[in-house]
C-alpha cells in the first residue's frame, strides 16, 4: 500500500498521506477542504456536488473566520466507491443508515492495512463498518481497521462549494498506533483532531448532543432561534434525561462535549432564558446559519438519522427495560414529518411540548 504522494520540498522527497473520503457530503467536504493543503485528498460523492467542486473548487470556514480554497486540480474527485484504492484513510461521512451499504462498495478497493474511520453521528457506525469488512476480509488479522470518530459541530452550505463550520466544538479520534500519521496530517492541515482511548464515551456524549437534531427538525427553524425557546429545550432535557439513566444502565460515564457535566446538562437547558444565554455563551458558539442535518433532510426528502439518535435511545431501553416515552414520541413525530414531506408541520416550542406530554 502506498503512503502517499512523493513531492519535492527543498530537494527532498516528502510522502503525503493519502486520504479518501466516502460520502462527500457537508462534513466530508468541510474536511476535504482543510485536509487538502497537507495530504492527497480525493472527494466521493453524488455527480451533482463533485461537478460543482470541478467547475468552481471548494471552499471551506471556520467560526474563526478562517477560510480555504482549494483549487480542483489539488483534488481527485470522484462518484465510484473505486476510488478508495490506495487510500491510507477513508473517512466514511455517509449518514448513518447507509454506512453497512457504503462499506460493502468501498470494501473491494481497500487494502489490507487501510484503516477507515467514521466520522457518523450515532454509537454504532464502527462496529458497523468492522462487520461489513468481515464479508470481504474473514481474516480478521488482514482486516482493514475501522475505527470510531466524532464531530461535534455542524456544517453548512452557503454556496454551491462553499461549507461553513457553524457550531464550536473538537473532533475526536480513537486512539491508536496507526491513526497517527493521519492526525499529523490533519495539524498540518490546520484540522485539530483530539485522540481518546474510549471513544464509548465521547459517542455517548455527542448522542446527548445530537438529540437536538430531530427537535430543530421538528421546529424548522434556525438553531439559533431554537436554542433560546425554553420549551424546546425542555424538550430535548427531557430526551437526555432518559439517555442519561440508560447510560448509567450500560456503565457509560457520557465525556463531557461543554463545559458543564452532561448530568448537569438538563437542567441548564431546563433553566430560564437569561441564564441560559449567560451561561452557554462562552462554551457554544452558534451561527446564524446553523441549522441540524436532520432538518436538512427533511427539506431535502430524503430519510433521516432518527434510529441512530432517538430511536437508538428508545432500542436501548426497549433491551434493558426502560421506559423512553419522550425518545419514543419524537421518533415518530419525525417519522410523520418523513411521510408529509413538504406538507410537514412546523411546531413550535410550545406544541412540541405539549405533544411529548411535558
Amino acid at each position: 500500500m502506498t503512503t502517499g504522494a512523493a513531492t519535492a520540498r527543498g530537494g527532498e522527497a516528502v510522502r503525503r498521506t493519502q486520504v479518501a473520503i466516502m460520502g462527500a457530503g457537508s462534513i466530508g467536504c468541510h474536511l476535504g477542504g482543510w485536509l487538502a493543503s497537507n495530504a492527497e485528498v480525493t472527494l466521493i460523492g453524488r455527480a451533482p456536488i463533485i461537478d460543482a467542486i470541478e467547475a468552481q473548487g471548494l471552499t471551506v470556514s471556520d467560526l474563526d473566520g478562517h477560510r480555504r480554497t482549494v483549487a480542483p486540480t489539488s483534488l481527485t474527485l470522484a462518484t465510484e466507491a473505486s476510488a478508495v484504492v490506495d487510500a491510507d484513510y477513508v473517512l466514511m461521512t455517509t449518514k448513518s443508515n447507509g454506512t453497512a451499504r457504503a462499506t460493502r462498495q468501498i470494501a473491494p478497493y481497500l487494502d489490507p492495512d487501510s484503516v477507515v474511520v467514521s466520522f457518523q453521528n450515532g454509537l454504532r457506525a464502527a462496529s458497523i463498518i468492522d462487520e461489513a469488512l468481515g464479508s470481504a476480509f474473514p481474516s480478521r488479522a488482514s482486516r482493514p481497521l475501522a475505527l470510531s470518530g466524532m464531530v461535534p459541530f455542524n456544517v453548512v452550505r452557503t454556496g454551491d462549494t462553499h461549507w461553513a463550520q457553524t457550531v464550536s466544538g473538537r473532533m475526536k479520534v480513537k486512539d491508536h498506533p496507526r491513526i497517527d500519521p493521519f492526525i499529523r496530517a490533519a495539524h498540518g492541515a490546520g484540522l485539530q483532531i483530539g485522540v481518546e482511548p474510549d471513544m464509548r464515551a465521547v459517542l455517548f456524549g455527542k448522542l446527548l448532543l445530537n438529540l437536538n437534531n430531530a427537535v430543530n427538525a421538528l421546529t424548522g427553524q434556525p438553531l439559533a432561534i431554537q436554542l433560546r425557546d425554553r420549551d424546546c429545550r425542555t424538550v430535548l432535557a427531557a430526551c437526555q434525561d432518559e439517555a442519561l439513566v440508560l447510560a448509567r444502565r450500560l456503565g457509560v460515564s457520557p465525556a463531557r462535549m461543554t463545559p458543564l457535566p452532561p448530568a448537569l446538562v438538563p437542567s441548564l437547558l431546563r433553566s430560564p432564558n437569561p441564564v441560559f444565554t449567560t451561561l452557554s455563551r462562552a462554551s457554544l458558539k452558534v451561527s446564524p446559519q446553523a441549522r441540524s442535518s436532520m432538518a436538512d433532510d427533511l427539506s431535502a426528502g430524503r430519510s433521516t438519522e432518527i434510529d441512530e439518535m432517538q430511536g437508538a435511545i428508545v432500542a436501548l431501553g426497549r433491551t434493558h427495560g426502560t421506559s423512553t416515552p419522550v425518545s419514543s414520541r419524537i421518533v415518530d413525530l419525525v417519522r410523520e414529518a418523513e411521510e408529509a414531506g413538504a406538507d410537514r408541520r412546523r411546531w413550535t416550542g410550545a406544541q412540541l411540548r405539549d405533544a411529548v406530554g411535558l
